[in-house]
């Protein structure tokens, strides 16, 4: 998957010097870099044949160097037609650097083979301070590592050879991507019936394309090209993208085409993709088949959740967990699965002084392996590091649904004005760089329903929390394209409205969303609604209303949903597979033609609470996993150098971590079939 995705930059740089890739950032995006504007709109690209990043931890400023660095720097820039071009290498380090970029310092991609073998690799990185010695061809940058595509540790120096740099123009715009980038061996461009129109076919299409941003944004995303095209419509509506396409014809001469693009449709079994392309601006002469072919679109409107969004609800302790016990030893504290210390759970190594060897339940690989690719998580302790768990699920292509937990949520504003801080350090919400949002993360849900009775007061405190936690992520400067909701219960409370029907969660929602504190943040929140109702009450017919929950709702509110539980427990008298199956098909179909009604749904549950199950689901909160916990696999005893920090209240151990089988329930075929 890496290597089809990298493949495109080396395979196009070895065709021609000054024929290269489309432009970045789209119709109608506005360059502010620049006193030279003569550069401001350009992408350059650079080819050493070795190079080295120095090591650094997180954020660090790190170097880059360049060794044996062609003397030509190709570039390129987009419109109604594209321009290329060549600068040498000790003028672009020089004024073409100052102009180009004025005191904003451009991200850039850099592709690579490692030093002793493997195959391609890439960073995604913020540059700054080019300098370029001519007598023995180096250049040196420094550099802050956004993001990368390396399995091994890389805060240690990276050695590598085949390097190709490509460094973005700096846009100022409201955009989280700039492009959208497919490859293929070949393009065909097919007459249709109508003067100008094309069908676009692409060959032996790589499975995944590459999302990138520009200076100041620092979004980069790897995504399969199964994920993209459901969000075409969500992402372009009725209007048709600009896009470019690029390669080489039969007799090896470097063409571009620029286009407009619709109708696409992914074929996986044969691996091509094809489009409906009307061209655009000057296209020299008629048009031609193209080998190694790289499709750039521009992007559109963004979002970090899959369509489908097609989730689960995790949390899945082994045998010997319970909430109610949970902080008397460190290894639950916090009920927080998502840690390093619970790798031996979620991943396919143990972080722990003991190793899980051949026994690591590696959980995350089995809900891709089910077709899932969103994660709902409950509980989060900013003092445990959770960088590992969130860089598994990103190389999984799986987003994450990352928590503040209750505790958090029901102290105010005299703790929030100092812990909201650790969220979003790359051991948490963060980037590596401590910049943005990991890339993982999809969405925040504050607390889990604080709505429900018992709670008297938590459910407008937290909504206090929504404000701050937003308040803070605008500080630091993070994309505003995370949305914040907070899990209710799916009852009707409080006065009601629509002409006397009050829906259930209408009450909490419109709270949410006309509270002083949150009602400016409209556009940044969701709704996210806990329900175990049929899909004909979701879908069709509400408390006999004839129309579904979630019309009637979107409608209401206009604001997104994401279910955060949906399901059926298995001992309730009336359950069957089926039910679930519908339910959850029902809802998946629905956001498919309504994708900006629906951000998602999460399955409740991945497994059975471990504390509540019973050998013949006797108890009903205990039963609505799609694997029930089984014999103990293996215990690890924990101890103190496990540990980032230790706290009074974990008085009895330092714990065990058990891991135990998990096996298929009845559910478990039915949520695969849906998410299929």
């Amino acid at each position: 998957m890496k290597t089809k995705t990298r493949r495109f930059l080396m395979s196009a740089l070895a065709l021609a010097s000054g024929a290269m890739l489309a432009g970045c950032g789209g119709d109608g995006a506005k360059s502010e870099a620049g006193s030279g504007g003569a550069y401001s709109s350009r992408i350059y690209m650079l080819v050493a044949g070795s190079g080295q990043l120095s090591a650094g931890a997180g954020g660090a400023v790190r170097t880059l160097t360049l060794k044996n660095v062609e003397p030509d720097v190709l570039w390129y820039a987009s419109g109604q037609s594209v321009e290329v071009g060549k600068s040498a290498a000790k003028e672009y380090a020089g004024n073409i650097w100052r102009d180009a970029y004025d005191g904003i310092d451009p991200n850039a991609t850099v592709q690579f083979q490692l030093s002793g073998g493997g195959g391609l690799e890439g960073v995604y990185v913020v540059l700054s301070r080019p300098a370029y010695d001519e007598k023995t061809r180096t250049m040196t940058f420094q550099a802050q590592l956004q993001n990368d595509t390396l399995d091994q540790d890389v805060d240690a120096a990276l050695d590598f050879d085949n390097v190709t740099v490509r460094v973005l123009n700096n846009l100022v715009d409201d955009k989280e991507v700039a492009e959208y980038t497919q490859y293929a061996s070949k393009a065909a461009l097919q007459p249709t019936a109508t003067a100008g129109q094309y069908k676009v076919v692409l060959s032996q299409a790589g499975e995944d394309m590459f999302l990138v941003d520009n200076a100041p944004g620092t979004y980069s995303e790897a995504r399969p090209v199964s994920y993209f095209l459901p969000q075409w419509s969500y992402a372009y509506g009725e209007t048709a993208p600009a896009a470019t396409l690029f390669g080489t014809t039969a007799k090896g001469d470097p063409k571009l085409y620029a286009m407009t693009l619709s109708n696409p449709a992914y074929d996986a079994d044969t691996d091509e993709i094809s489009y409906t392309a009307t061209l655009r601006g000057s296209n020299a002469g008629a048009p031609e088949a193209l080998g190694d072919a790289v499709l750039s679109v521009a992007a559109g409107r963004f979002t970090r959740f899959p369509i489908p969004g097609k989730g689960t609800a995790y949390q899945a302790f082994g045998q010997g967990y319970n909430p109610s016990t949970a902080n008397t030893s460190y290894i639950y504290f916090g009920s927080d699965i998502a840690r390093k210390q619970a790798g031996s759970l979620w991943g396919k190594q143990s972080y722990l002084s003991q190793g899980c060897g051949t026994d690591c339940r590696n959980d995350l690989k089995t809900i891709k392996d089910m077709g899932i690719n969103l994660i709902r998580l409950y509980d989060w302790d900013t003092r445990n590091d959770h960088s590992q768990f969130l860089d598994y699920a990103n190389s999984l292509n799986i987003k994450v649904v990352v928590p503040l937990s209750n505790w958090i949520s029901t102290q105010g504003d005299p703790l929030w004005n100092t812990a909201l801080a650790a969220y979003f350090s790359n051991r948490n919400f963060g980037n590596k760089a401590g910049t943005d949002w990991h890339p993982a993360i999809a969405g925040v849900i504050i607390s889990n329903e604080l709505d429900a009775e018992g709670y008297p007061g938590n459910y407008n405190t937290a909504i206090g929390l929504v404000a701050r936690f937003i308040e803070e992520a605008d500080k630091r400067k993070f994309s505003k394209s995370v949305p914040v909701g907070m899990p209710i219960t799916f009852v009707p409370r409080g006065e009601p409205y629509l002409s006397g029907k009050n829906m259930p969660g209408w009450n909490q929602f419109n709270r949410l969303l006309t509270d002083s504190r949150t009602a400016k943040y409209k556009d940044r929140l969701m709704l996210a609604p806990q329900t175990y109702n049929d899909e004909t009450y979701l879908l069709k017919n509400a408390e006999s209303t004839g129309q579904g929950w979630i019309p009637a709702t979107y409608k209401q509110f206009g604001v997104p949903i994401l279910f955060t539980e949906i399901g059926y427990s298995r001992a309730k008298p009336d359950y069957t597979p089926n039910y679930v199956n519908r339910q959850l098909k029902g809802v998946l179909d629905y956001q498919k033609s309504n994708p900006g009604q629906i951000l998602g749904i999460a399955h409740f549950q991945f497994d059975d609470k471990v504390w509540k199950q019973t050998e013949h689901d006797t108890d009903t909160e205990g039963a609505f996993g799609a694997f029930h916990h089984g014999d103990i696999v293996k215990q690890i005893q924990t101890v103190k150098a496990d540990y980032d920090f230790y706290d009074d209240q974990a008085k009895t151990n330092y714990g065990v971590l058990t891991i135990d089988q998990l096996v298929k329930t009845s559910l478990h075929d039915a949520v695969v079939d849906a998410y299929k």
